[in-house]
């Protein structure tokens, strides 16, 4: 088999049909057909059904497209070594990271470490926890700040970077902010305070825990409306936050790094809603590079400003 073939496979089951692969695959139509027709005989069966919803794969063509998209980010991961070395670019380094972190660090640390290594290359990626691990389980990336998560991490090293928790944050302009903060002083609020309010959910700390709004009802907090879950990126939630109509459950020391710009204040409420740590992971076969300890370093001085 032609991986030329395989990858041509992957790309028709990604698309939805032949003619949508045949532009990204830069080919013809009858051209590509007879390519899938010489894979099939040479496989011994059918790849795929075609309707006119589009191609449908069968068992045998999902197995073989797994390895044509494993020759294509293989072919692409090369050709971005050949790009990184035209321009003088030695080293790479691939950090995968949440939507917080990314929003509220990353853009700093990333800075800090492109001006101490003239000559690296930095892939930055984020997605949820979960799909991060798996990522780094797949040596698609090198290193990735992460809360726990229920994922088979046996060949992983997870080192503990910051302690955090999880809070109640809300606008300065806030009804439950004003009751708490009235120039008076401190005022602690009770957690069923917390009820009958509008909440931004951030999507699901990984797959197969709970959101932050169940976490929520399972304190006994009721009425909680969620008017727009999120997942992906932070900025909306703390735009959204800072026109003062939502409460949102966040970890406490990333977000306190734009409480000030974002006219955002976390709530004193007398309950406690669990931890938000974040570790460093990483491939135990990678501890003795230096880039764990690089990384760890400046993650460290971004957290002490």
């Amino acid at each position: 088999m032609e991986s030329k073939h395989l990858v041509q496979l992957a790309t028709i089951l990604d698309s939805g049909s032949i003619s949508a692969a045949a532009n990204r695959l830069n080919v013809t139509q009858p051209t590509l057909t007879r390519n899938i027709q010489t894979l099939e005989m040479q496989a011994g069966g059918p790849l795929f059904t075609r309707s006119r919803h589009g191609v449908k794969q069968t068992p045998l063509g999902a197995d073989l497209a797994r390895y044509g998209r494993a020759i294509a980010k293989a072919v692409w991961s090369a050709r971005q070594v050949a790009i990184r070395h035209g321009l003088g670019l030695k080293q790479e380094l691939r950090i995968g990271v949440g939507p917080l972190l990314a929003n509220n660090l990353m853009n700093q640390m990333a800075q800090d470490l492109m001006a101490e290594h003239d000559d690296l290359s930095l892939l930055i990626r984020v997605d949820t926890p979960y799909r991060l691990i798996e990522q780094i389980h797949d040596e698609e990336l090198d290193l990735v700040f992460s809360p726990k998560v229920q994922s088979p991490t046996q060949d992983l090293v997870c080192e503990l970077v910051l302690q955090d928790r999880l809070v109640v944050v809300a606008a300065r302009q806030h009804t439950l902010a004003k009751k708490a903060f009235d120039g008076t002083g401190h005022h602690a609020l009770a957690l069923s305070e917390l009820n009958d309010w509008a909440w931004i959910n951030m999507g699901t700390y990984a797959r197969f825990e709970e959101s932050p709004v169940e976490r929520l009802q399972a304190m006994g907090v009721t009425g909680i409306h969620t008017p727009i879950a999120l997942s992906g990126d932070a900025a909306i939630t703390l735009n959204i936050l800072r026109e003062g109509n939502h409460l949102s459950l966040m970890p406490e020391k990333l977000t306190s790094r734009v409480t000030a710009e974002y006219n955002l204040v976390v709530l004193p409420v007398e309950a406690d809603f669990g931890r938000r740590d974040v570790f460093l992971w990483h491939r135990a076969q990678d501890l003795d590079q230096g880039w764990v300890q690089i990384v760890k370093a400046a993650f460290a001085r971004r957290m002490a400003t």
